[in-house]
């Protein structure tokens, strides 16, 4: 059971008039918010305020609040997410039948990995750090996504973010992860040689929707058992997983 005391009340506020303007057909003003959500006027108004400055309600010239843009594109996103996972679903799960190890889904979300679903195959005692974010500059996935950065993109990130040394593979040289993204950006493959964690690696390709990456698709497992299968087939299983669902999307 969650403990009401530790949660943040303005944060709960602030979704009670979300959920409030998002039940009604019509806009919806503040003196009936603030009743509904049984919150004094004052701390509605400046909720409401803080609301419409960032996009997430608009306020029509009658002072009545309906959701805006942002909330709808954060509905589309997930709906998008939704739709991502549900499609290639079927295949992770073929994927792991066939080469019996994980396969998992990731997008970009703030600069890291966001993993939306993982497909477990033999399980390995790693496999709990894969979620549910990763680095970009140490992780497969994230080397995909970093090869669709434009040059000042990239360069920008590099700014903002410390090349931390996990293990010692991890890339920390500005120019060699420069040549690493080259390469995932020619080849549409991107490794990660035990540069997150101590005995684990991955292979990754990307996913694209109307010729933008939209995601990655990556097979991760314990080096040893990896080579023991053999390289070239896994690559081989992963690449042909991509091709598959790229055809879908």
């Amino acid at each position: 059971m969650t403990d009401d005391g530790k949660l943040n009340k303005t944060v709960l506020h602030v979704f009670k008039i979300l959920d409030m303007i998002a039940a009604t057909d019509s806009p919806i003003g503040v003196s009936e918010l603030a009743h509904q959500t049984e919150l004094p006027k004052t701390t509605a108004f400046r909720l409401l305020n803080t609301l419409e400055q960032i996009g997430a309600i608009n306020k029509d010239t009658y002072q009545q609040y309906r959701i805006g843009s942002k909330i709808i594109a954060y509905g589309k996103a997930a709906e998008h997410q939704n739709t991502l996972v549900n499609v290639a679903l079927p295949y992770m799960q073929d994927f792991t039948k066939e080469t019996k190890e994980n396969i998992n889904l990731g997008v970009l979300y703030d600069n890291q990995v966001l993993y939306l679903h993982a497909e477990q195959g033999e399980k390995f005692s790693l496999q709990v750090n894969l979620l549910p974010v990763a680095p970009l500059y140490c992780s497969s996935s994230g080397k995909i996504f970093l090869s669709d950065f434009t040059s000042t993109q990239l360069d920008d990130y590099l700014k903002h973010v410390e090349l931390r040394q996990r293990t010692i593979n991890t890339i920390t040289s500005v120019m060699e992860l420069k040549a690493a993204v080259t390469q995932a950006a020619e080849t549409k493959l991107a490794y990660d040689n035990e540069e997150y964690e101590y005995g684990l690696s991955c292979m990754a390709v990307p996913l694209y929707h109307d010729g933008k990456i939209i995601a990655a698709a990556s097979v991760s497992g314990p080096t040893s058992r990896l080579k023991v299968r053999g390289w070239d087939n896994i690559r081989q299983s992963i690449i042909d997983f991509g091709q598959t669902v790229n055809q879908l999307l």
